[in-house]
């Protein structure tokens, strides 16, 4: 990847910047949160609370959010978004030093709005990515660079939380993450797309329920009478349950196999850093090998990372594994992406991307509560029963053989 590639995409370079600042906070607080809580319960059931209410709300709110973000300027739905989120986070500032013995339930608070505000965001950026003016990078590289810039905030947001562990104030990190989402929402305010004149839906239907069941009744109709978008909705939710399963066993992991919960920060940071190393692979992937032929690939070297994880247990080959399970996730989630933004019609892009998610978070709302009792069990039976999982899932996908990826 060249860095000429960037010249003249000031759009790009702000989009990307954006994404990474952003995750610097979220890469700080989700580390902190779920390392306190533990803590405090010493079970990975307060953790998998976290992400219960996380996907509850989408699951929830997923239906309106891919209709405003297709009904009104994406754009501008990303700027307020990030806005919201940073004044929230500077509330959480002087929430934390005005009642500092209550710090897990602010924490748990502040998570809960913030899940709130994310389905808006995850849909609008979906939405916006093919429209930002990017001259020659291409769709695929474009979706990995920002996958990588996504990691990247999030490996150095681990890499300042480890301080803030040792300290066991979280106070800092609210401040950090606030400033981040203020920051990517100026910079989102100046970025410039390319769309078509009807990529924003519009209607003159006063009746908001009966307009935003019409588009969603719609858009399901077309998905369901395409197979190959209705396969890629279904299986791309796969990489996504991957990492929050990275996300529930890594405290355990690290305080019990690996005997010191400082060690949680290295695993972390040797998934993020796979992540980002990911886009120097996509393009080369999808050049080599049709889609219908990679992207079963990538889910089957998951379940075999995730199998050696659990068969060596050392600090070293852990993180080496973790890093192994980053760069293939991270790349299996931006050919994912690619291809759905590809097959679908801009002006459903929103909603697209919002049953995705709901289809995430009614899968992790199922998966989360049974692997939290096997992994408190047994972390090794747990990581072996996910295994199976991604193994069985990258057959099923291999056999359904739709139509491989057309070129951007």
């Amino acid at each position: 990847m060249k860095i000429k590639m960037f010249k003249g995409n000031k759009s790009v370079i702000l989009f990307i910047f954006g994404t990474f600042i952003s995750n610097i906070g979220n890469g700080m607080f989700s580390l902190i949160v779920g390392q306190m809580l533990y803590a405090a319960t010493g079970s990975v059931g307060a953790f998998g609370l976290i992400l219960i209410i996380q996907n509850l709300s989408s699951l929830l709110l997923n239906i309106i959010a891919g209709y405003v973000a297709d009904l009104i300027d994406a754009k501008k739905v990303s700027v307020y978004i990030n806005l919201i989120q940073g004044v929230i986070l500077l509330g959480g500032v002087f929430s934390c030093l005005m009642f500092a013995k209550n710090i897990v339930i602010i924490l748990m608070v502040i998570n809960t709005i913030l899940s709130i505000c994310s389905p808006f965001f995850r849909a609008a950026n979906f939405k916006l990515i093919p429209e930002v003016e990017r001259h020659n990078i291409t769709l695929l590289s474009f979706n990995g660079i920002r996958s990588s810039a996504n990691q990247s905030g999030q490996l150095i947001g681990v890499a300042l939380a480890a301080p803030l562990l040792l300290t066991n104030n979280p106070v800092y990190a609210l401040g950090i993450n606030s400033g981040c989402f203020l920051i990517t929402s100026f910079m989102m305010n100046r970025i410039i797309l390319v769309r078509n004149s009807d990529s924003i839906n519009t209607t003159n239907d006063k009746n908001v329920l009966r307009s935003m069941y019409l588009a969603w009744f719609s858009m399901i109709k077309n998905i369901l009478e395409n197979k190959k978008l209705t396969l890629l909705i279904v299986f791309s939710i796969f990489d996504y349950i991957s990492v929050s399963f990275v996300n529930l066993i890594e405290p355990k992991f690290a305080t019990e196999v690996l005997a010191n919960s400082a060690y949680i920060s290295i695993l972390d940071g040797g998934f993020a850093l796979g992540a980002i190393s990911s886009f120097l692979l996509v393009e080369r992937v999808l050049n080599r090998w049709s889609f219908s032929g990679v992207a079963p690939l990538l889910m089957l070297l998951q379940a075999i990372c995730y199998c050696i994880l659990g068969s060596f247990p050392s600090t070293f080959f852990s993180s080496l594994v973790m890093f192994l399970i980053g760069l293939i996730n991270g790349s299996s989630i931006a050919v994912f992406q690619t291809e759905l933004q590809k097959t679908a019609e801009n002006t459903v892009h929103g909603k697209l991307s919002s049953l995705r998610d709901i289809f995430v978070a009614f899968s992790t709302l199922v998966f989360i509560p049974i692997f939290t009792h096997i992994v408190d069990n047994s972390i090794f039976v747990g990581i072996d029963v996910f295994v199976g999982v991604l193994a069985i899932m990258s057959l099923l996908l291999y056999f359904s053989r739709f139509a491989g990826a057309n070129k951007d």
